[in-house]
C-alpha cells in the first residue's frame, strides 16, 4: 500500500508503564494502584517454593502508577516518589547500601516529583514534573556527564528540558519533549540517530543529548542497545541503528546512522 497522510495527526503516547520484567521476575500495575508480581526472586511476597508463575498482589501497595525493569525494578507511586528492589550492584537503588540485591521495596533518596521512570541494567532514570531527567547508578563510560564515575545521587542529564517521556536501554536514552521533538544521548553510537560528539579521552563514551533528525513530530518510540525507531504524527515509521540482520525492515544490511523511513503504512 502506498504511503498516505493521516487525516488527523496522532496524539503523543505518554501512557505510563504498566508491565515490566527482569531476567527472573515480572511486575504489573493495575488501574486500582495495586502491584502484582510473578516469577522468581523479587516477588516481594512469600512463596512455598521460592517462585510463583501466577501473578499475585503485593500487600501494602495501593498507589502504584508505573513499573520499569531490567536488572532491578523501579516502582513509581502517586506521590511522585520512586521505590526500587532487585539488583543494587551499581548503586542503582541505594548507593549507601553495599548489598548487591535488595529484597524489599526501598525508596530511592534524593529524587521527588517524578512522572516517568526507566530502569536500565546498571542505571535508574527519572523524569520529574518540570521536564528534567536524572540518573542514578553506574554511569558507565561517563555517558551522563562525561565523568566515568558512579553517580551516588540522582544527577541531571544536560541539554534536556520540557521532557514528557523517556525510554532507556543499555546506555541509550531517548527523551521526547512537549513539542514532539525526540532527543538521544548515551554511550551506544549506533542507536543515537544523529551526528556524534567525540571525546578526546578514549575511555569516555559520552554523547550529550541532541535532537534526532526527524521530519515531523514524534508520537511514539522505542529503543534497544543498538537500534531505535519512531512513529511520526503522519503514521510513518523511521528506524536507525544496527541493521546487520535486516531487523530494521530496510534492504541495506549496513548500520543506519541517521533515521530512514521504512515503507510500511500504519493506520492507528
Amino acid at each position: 500500500m502506498p504511503d498516505e497522510p493521516l487525516e488527523t495527526p496522532l496524539e503523543i503516547n505518554i501512557e505510563p508503564k504498566r508491565l515490566a520484567m527482569t531476567s527472573s521476575w515480572s511486575a504489573g500495575v493495575k488501574d486500582d494502584g495495586t502491584l502484582w508480581t510473578w516469577g522468581t526472586d523479587g516477588l516481594l511476597r512469600d512463596t512455598k517454593t521460592g517462585q510463583d508463575p501466577t501473578p499475585r498482589q503485593v500487600e501494602g501497595v495501593n498507589d502504584a502508577v508505573a513499573v520499569s525493569g531490567a536488572g532491578h525494578m523501579l516502582l513509581l507511586r502517586k506521590d511522585g516518589t520512586v521505590w526500587g528492589w532487585g539488583s543494587n550492584s551499581h548503586g542503582e537503588i541505594d548507593p549507601s547500601d553495599g548489598d548487591i540485591f535488595i529484597e524489599e521495596l526501598r525508596q530511592i533518596k534524593g529524587i521527588e516529583n517524578v512522572v516517568d521512570i526507566a530502569a536500565g541494567e546498571m542505571d535508574s532514570i527519572f523524569l520529574t514534573n518540570n521536564g528534567e531527567v536524572y540518573v542514578l547508578g553506574s554511569n558507565e563510560g561517563g555517558w551522563v556527564n562525561e565523568i566515568p564515575k558512579q553517580l551516588i545521587i540522582p544527577t541531571k542529564v544536560p541539554n534536556l528540558s520540557d521532557i514528557i517521556r523517556i525510554e532507556f536501554r543499555n546506555g541509550v536514552l531517548l527523551a521526547l519533549d512537549k513539542k514532539g521533538e525526540l532527543y538521544s544521548t548515551g554511550k551506544s553510537e549506533r542507536a543515537l540517530g544523529r551526528l556524534l560528539y567525540q571525546s578526546q579521552e578514549p575511555e569516555i563514551e559520552y554523547h550529550p543529548a541532541a535532537k534526532v533528525a526527524l521530519p515531523k513530530k514524534t508520537i511514539d518510540f522505542s529503543v534497544t542497545s543498538t537500534s531505535a525507531m519512531a512513529v511520526l504524527e503522519d503514521g510513518s515509521v523511521w528506524n536507525w541503528g544496527s541493521n546487520s540482520s535486516a531487523n530494521l525492515a530496510l534492504s541495506d544490511s549496513e548500520d543506519i546512522k541517521m533515521p530512514e523511513k521504512i515503507h510500511i503504512y500504519i493506520r492507528l
